[in-house]
C-alpha cells in the first residue's frame, strides 16, 4: 500500500521566528519553577535517598543534581555549581543554542557549540571526571 504523502509544514516568518524566540525564555523559566515545585512536594517526599551516597558516603554521579536544579530555578548560580556543576554546565549550552537560534532568526547563523563527535565525547569524559573528583576534594 502507498503512504500518503506527507504535508510540509508552511516555514514560518522572521516576525514569527522573532517572537517564538522571545517567547521561549519565559515558557522554560515557568516550566522549570512548575516541575521544580510539583517534585518538591510530591516526588521528593516518596523517592528514596541515593543508595551508594547512603552505604559508601560517596558521591553518585546524579547527586545533587535536584538541588542544583532548584538553585537554577532560583536563579542561584553559585549553589547550583556547588550541588552539582553538571546542571549549570547543560543550562550554558542550552543558552548557546539560544544564542545560536537567534542569530539564524537575524539572517546571520553562527555555530557557538561544535556539532563534532569529539566536542560530546570530551563532554562526557568531563563529567566522568568532575563525578571521580568531586569524591576525592
Amino acid at each position: 500500500m502507498a503512504r500518503p504523502l506527507q504535508k510540509k509544514r508552511p516555514e514560518r516568518t522572521r516576525g514569527q521566528r522573532i517572537f517564538l524566540l522571545c517567547l521561549l525564555p519565559f515558557c522554560a523559566y515557568g516550566l522549570l519553577l512548575l516541575v521544580s515545585v510539583i517534585y518538591r512536594h510530591t516526588l521528593m517526599r516518596v523517592l528514596p535517598p541515593c543508595l551508594l551516597r547512603t552505604f559508601t558516603g560517596l558521591k553518585c554521579p546524579s547527586c545533587g543534581m535536584t538541588h542544583s536544579v532548584f538553585a537554577l530555578a532560583r536563579l542561584d548560580v553559585v549553589t547550583a555549581v556547588r550541588e552539582n556543576a553538571v546542571i549549570p554546565a547543560l543550562a550554558l549550552l542550552a543558552v548557546l543554542r539560544y544564542i545560536e537560534l537567534w542569530a539564524e532568526a537575524m539572517g546571520k547563523p553562527r555555530r557557538l557549540i561544535p556539532r563534532k563527535a569529539w566536542f560530546w565525547w570530551g563532554f562526557l569524559a568531563a563529567v566522568l571526571i568532575y563525578s571521580v573528583l568531586r569524591n576525592v576534594i
